[in-house]
Protein backbone atom coordinates (compact mmCIF):
# COMPACT_ATOMS: atom_id res chain seq x y z
CA UNK A 1 0.00 0.00 0.00
CA UNK A 2 2.67 2.34 1.10
CA UNK A 3 4.19 1.50 -2.39
CA UNK A 4 1.77 2.47 -4.52
CA UNK A 5 0.95 5.73 -2.41
CA UNK A 6 4.90 6.76 -3.33
CA UNK A 7 4.84 5.97 -6.61
CA UNK A 8 1.31 8.12 -7.26
CA UNK A 9 3.43 11.37 -5.09
CA UNK A 10 6.35 10.61 -7.19
CA UNK A 11 4.41 10.45 -11.09
CA UNK A 12 2.42 13.67 -9.78
CA UNK A 13 6.04 15.72 -9.06
CA UNK A 14 7.65 14.43 -12.23
CA UNK A 15 4.93 15.64 -14.37
CA UNK A 16 4.78 18.83 -12.48
CA UNK A 17 8.43 19.11 -12.67
CA UNK A 18 7.92 18.57 -16.55
CA UNK A 19 4.70 20.90 -16.68
CA UNK A 20 6.82 23.81 -15.38
CA UNK A 21 10.11 23.06 -17.33
CA UNK A 22 8.00 23.04 -20.61
CA UNK A 23 5.39 25.79 -20.09
CA UNK A 24 7.90 27.37 -18.03
CA UNK A 25 5.06 28.26 -15.57
CA UNK A 26 6.76 28.62 -11.97
CA UNK A 27 5.98 25.16 -9.76
CA UNK A 28 7.34 24.26 -6.70
CA UNK A 29 8.67 20.66 -6.51
CA UNK A 30 11.06 20.03 -3.19
CA UNK A 31 14.16 17.86 -3.76
CA UNK A 32 14.37 18.68 -7.74
CA UNK A 33 18.51 19.01 -8.00
CA UNK A 34 18.94 20.72 -10.70
CA UNK A 35 18.60 24.73 -11.72
CA UNK A 36 15.60 23.88 -13.99
CA UNK A 37 13.79 27.27 -15.38
CA UNK A 38 9.79 27.05 -14.54
CA UNK A 39 10.87 24.73 -11.21
CA UNK A 40 11.71 25.93 -7.84
CA UNK A 41 13.27 23.27 -6.06
CA UNK A 42 15.72 22.50 -3.21
CA UNK A 43 18.82 22.40 -6.04
CA UNK A 44 17.95 25.83 -7.25
CA UNK A 45 19.41 27.38 -3.68
CA UNK A 46 22.96 25.89 -4.90
CA UNK A 47 21.78 27.01 -8.49
CA UNK A 48 21.34 30.62 -7.49
CA UNK A 49 24.09 31.35 -5.38
CA UNK A 50 26.77 32.40 -7.73
CA UNK A 51 24.68 34.98 -9.36
CA UNK A 52 23.20 36.43 -6.11
CA UNK A 53 26.98 36.52 -4.65
CA UNK A 54 27.37 38.68 -7.97
CA UNK A 55 24.62 40.70 -7.32
CA UNK A 56 22.51 39.81 -10.51
CA UNK A 57 20.08 37.46 -7.84
CA UNK A 58 17.90 39.45 -5.44
CA UNK A 59 18.55 38.19 -1.78
CA UNK A 60 15.06 38.32 -1.15
CA UNK A 61 14.08 35.78 -3.95
CA UNK A 62 17.25 33.42 -2.63
CA UNK A 63 16.01 33.60 0.43
CA UNK A 64 12.29 32.81 -0.67
CA UNK A 65 13.45 29.74 -2.79
CA UNK A 66 15.48 28.24 0.52
CA UNK A 67 13.09 29.14 2.57
CA UNK A 68 9.85 27.25 0.63
CA UNK A 69 11.65 24.70 -1.68
CA UNK A 70 14.96 23.54 1.10
CA UNK A 71 14.34 24.69 4.80
CA UNK A 72 10.28 23.97 4.76
CA UNK A 73 10.86 20.43 3.47
CA UNK A 74 13.87 19.87 5.50
CA UNK A 75 12.35 20.84 8.84
CA UNK A 76 8.86 18.81 7.67
CA UNK A 77 10.37 15.51 6.35
CA UNK A 78 14.31 15.75 5.64
CA UNK A 79 15.30 13.47 2.86
CA UNK A 80 11.52 11.91 2.56
CA UNK A 81 11.65 14.22 -0.27
CA UNK A 82 14.14 12.05 -2.25
CA UNK A 83 12.23 9.20 -0.97
CA UNK A 84 8.96 10.60 -2.65
CA UNK A 85 8.99 13.92 -4.33
CA UNK A 86 11.90 14.49 -6.28
CA UNK A 87 11.64 13.11 -9.86
CA UNK A 88 14.69 11.36 -10.46
CA UNK A 89 14.32 9.29 -7.67
CA UNK A 90 11.53 8.09 -9.37
CA UNK A 91 13.24 7.66 -12.21
CA UNK A 92 16.03 5.70 -10.32
CA UNK A 93 13.54 3.69 -8.70
CA UNK A 94 11.78 2.42 -12.32
CA UNK A 95 15.51 1.52 -13.19
CA UNK A 96 16.21 -0.10 -10.23
CA UNK A 97 12.90 -2.44 -10.89
CA UNK A 98 14.20 -3.11 -14.17
CA UNK A 99 17.59 -4.12 -13.07
CA UNK A 100 16.18 -6.58 -10.48
CA UNK A 101 14.13 -8.32 -13.43
CA UNK A 102 17.11 -8.92 -15.13
CA UNK A 103 19.33 -10.13 -12.54
CA UNK A 104 21.86 -7.41 -12.51
CA UNK A 105 21.31 -5.47 -9.25
CA UNK A 106 23.88 -5.31 -6.72
CA UNK A 107 22.47 -3.99 -3.46
CA UNK A 108 25.50 -3.41 -1.39
CA UNK A 109 28.80 -2.81 -3.74
CA UNK A 110 32.50 -3.81 -1.97
CA UNK A 111 33.37 0.17 -2.09
CA UNK A 112 29.42 1.28 -0.91
CA UNK A 113 30.76 2.82 2.45
CA UNK A 114 33.56 4.78 0.86
CA UNK A 115 32.03 5.80 -2.08
CA UNK A 116 29.04 7.85 0.12
CA UNK A 117 31.29 10.22 1.18
CA UNK A 118 31.47 11.53 -2.41
CA UNK A 119 28.10 13.65 -2.10
CA UNK A 120 30.48 15.73 0.51
CA UNK A 121 32.72 16.52 -1.76
CA UNK A 122 30.49 17.62 -4.73
CA UNK A 123 28.84 19.79 -2.24
CA UNK A 124 31.63 21.25 -0.99
CA UNK A 125 32.76 22.06 -4.92
CA UNK A 126 29.77 23.32 -5.49
CA UNK A 127 29.83 25.93 -2.01
CA UNK A 128 33.65 26.73 -3.01
CA UNK A 129 32.60 26.87 -7.11
CA UNK A 130 29.78 29.80 -6.30
CA UNK A 131 32.22 32.24 -4.93
CA UNK A 132 33.97 31.84 -7.91
CA UNK A 133 30.74 31.91 -9.67
CA UNK A 134 30.58 28.73 -11.59
CA UNK A 135 28.34 25.74 -10.69
CA UNK A 136 30.46 22.34 -10.76
CA UNK A 137 27.33 20.44 -9.86
CA UNK A 138 25.19 21.62 -12.45
CA UNK A 139 27.75 20.50 -15.07
CA UNK A 140 26.90 17.08 -14.29
CA UNK A 141 23.52 17.26 -13.16
CA UNK A 142 21.39 14.80 -14.94
CA UNK A 143 18.13 16.92 -14.37
CA UNK A 144 20.09 20.02 -15.11
CA UNK A 145 20.86 18.87 -18.18
CA UNK A 146 17.46 17.27 -19.32
CA UNK A 147 15.53 20.10 -18.40
CA UNK A 148 17.77 22.48 -20.01
CA UNK A 149 17.10 20.20 -23.41
CA UNK A 150 13.83 20.72 -23.06
CA UNK A 151 13.38 23.97 -22.93
CA UNK A 152 15.86 24.49 -26.02
CA UNK A 153 17.27 21.27 -27.30
CA UNK A 154 20.28 21.11 -29.11
CA UNK A 155 22.22 18.70 -30.91
CA UNK A 156 25.71 17.53 -32.07
CA UNK A 157 28.47 15.77 -31.05
CA UNK A 158 29.03 17.61 -27.67
CA UNK A 159 25.25 17.42 -26.67
CA UNK A 160 25.32 13.82 -26.78
CA UNK A 161 29.02 13.37 -25.37
CA UNK A 162 27.54 15.13 -22.54
CA UNK A 163 24.00 13.44 -22.31
CA UNK A 164 25.71 10.10 -22.35
CA UNK A 165 28.03 11.60 -18.96
CA UNK A 166 25.45 12.91 -17.04
CA UNK A 167 22.77 9.69 -17.88
CA UNK A 168 26.04 7.51 -16.36
CA UNK A 169 24.87 7.48 -12.95
CA UNK A 170 20.93 7.83 -13.46
CA UNK A 171 21.41 4.19 -15.70
CA UNK A 172 23.58 2.75 -12.90
CA UNK A 173 20.71 2.23 -10.90
CA UNK A 174 20.03 -0.51 -12.58
CA UNK A 175 23.16 -2.33 -10.90
CA UNK A 176 23.52 -0.35 -8.11
CA UNK A 177 19.40 0.93 -6.82
CA UNK A 178 19.58 5.13 -6.18
CA UNK A 179 23.60 5.24 -7.35
CA UNK A 180 22.88 9.27 -7.62
CA UNK A 181 21.08 9.69 -4.43
CA UNK A 182 23.60 6.89 -2.51
CA UNK A 183 26.77 8.58 -4.17
CA UNK A 184 26.42 11.97 -5.69
CA UNK A 185 23.75 14.35 -5.65
CA UNK A 186 24.43 17.03 -3.04
CA UNK A 187 20.87 18.07 -2.91
CA UNK A 188 20.20 15.20 -0.41
CA UNK A 189 22.65 16.43 2.31
CA UNK A 190 20.72 19.73 2.45
CA UNK A 191 18.03 18.07 3.29
CA UNK A 192 19.76 16.46 6.06
CA UNK A 193 19.54 19.69 8.07
CA UNK A 194 17.25 18.59 10.64
CA UNK A 195 18.29 14.78 10.72
CA UNK A 196 16.68 12.76 13.18
CA UNK A 197 14.25 16.27 14.61
CA UNK A 198 12.00 16.81 11.49
CA UNK A 199 8.44 16.51 11.74
CA UNK A 200 7.97 13.07 10.07
CA UNK A 201 10.96 11.47 12.26
CA UNK A 202 9.09 12.78 15.37
CA UNK A 203 5.79 10.91 14.08
CA UNK A 204 7.86 7.67 12.61
CA UNK A 205 8.06 5.06 14.94
CA UNK A 206 11.10 2.56 14.89
CA UNK A 207 8.66 0.33 16.93
CA UNK A 208 6.28 0.12 14.13
CA UNK A 209 9.70 -1.43 11.44
CA UNK A 210 11.00 -3.90 13.98
CA UNK A 211 8.53 -6.42 14.50
CA UNK A 212 8.32 -6.47 10.65
CA UNK A 213 12.18 -6.23 10.34
CA UNK A 214 14.76 -9.18 10.40
CA UNK A 215 17.43 -6.82 11.02
CA UNK A 216 18.91 -9.01 7.77
CA UNK A 217 22.81 -7.32 7.53
CA UNK A 218 22.74 -7.16 3.43
CA UNK A 219 18.86 -5.85 3.36
CA UNK A 220 17.90 -6.43 0.02
CA UNK A 221 14.52 -4.34 0.38
CA UNK A 222 16.53 -0.67 1.17
CA UNK A 223 17.06 0.83 -1.95
CA UNK A 224 19.63 2.68 -0.25
CA UNK A 225 21.47 -0.24 0.97
CA UNK A 226 20.92 0.24 4.68
CA UNK A 227 19.80 -1.67 7.62
CA UNK A 228 15.93 -0.71 8.22
CA UNK A 229 16.53 -2.06 11.61
CA UNK A 230 19.23 0.34 12.66
CA UNK A 231 18.24 2.99 10.21
CA UNK A 232 14.97 3.88 10.53
CA UNK A 233 13.65 6.57 10.81
CA UNK A 234 16.60 8.66 11.87
CA UNK A 235 19.76 7.19 9.87
CA UNK A 236 21.27 9.75 8.21
CA UNK A 237 21.13 8.40 4.41
CA UNK A 238 17.45 6.85 5.30
CA UNK A 239 15.33 8.48 2.31
CA UNK A 240 11.97 7.44 4.21
CA UNK A 241 10.38 5.54 1.29
CA UNK A 242 8.46 3.25 3.14
CA UNK A 243 10.30 0.03 1.48
CA UNK A 244 11.22 -1.88 4.69
CA UNK A 245 7.53 -1.83 6.06
CA UNK A 246 6.61 -4.40 2.66
CA UNK A 247 9.66 -6.64 3.01
CA UNK A 248 8.85 -9.98 1.81
CA UNK A 249 10.96 -12.15 3.68
CA UNK A 250 9.78 -10.44 6.81
CA UNK A 251 6.18 -11.26 6.10
CA UNK A 252 6.90 -15.11 5.72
Amino acid sequence: MISGWRRLVQTVSAGAAVSGIVLKVPVIVPGVSGGCAGVIGTGLTLYLLPTALAGLTSPGYLAFVAAVAWLLPAVLVGRAVCGWICPLGFLQDLLAGLGRRLGVTVNLPPVDLRLRYAKYVVLLLTLVGAAALIRPWYAVCPMHYLASQLENPRLGYYATLRLGLVSLPVLASMIVPRFLCRYVCPVGVLLRIAHGWTALDRLASVRALKPGCLGCPRCATCPMGLTPAENFPSGSDCIRCGRCFECRRAGR
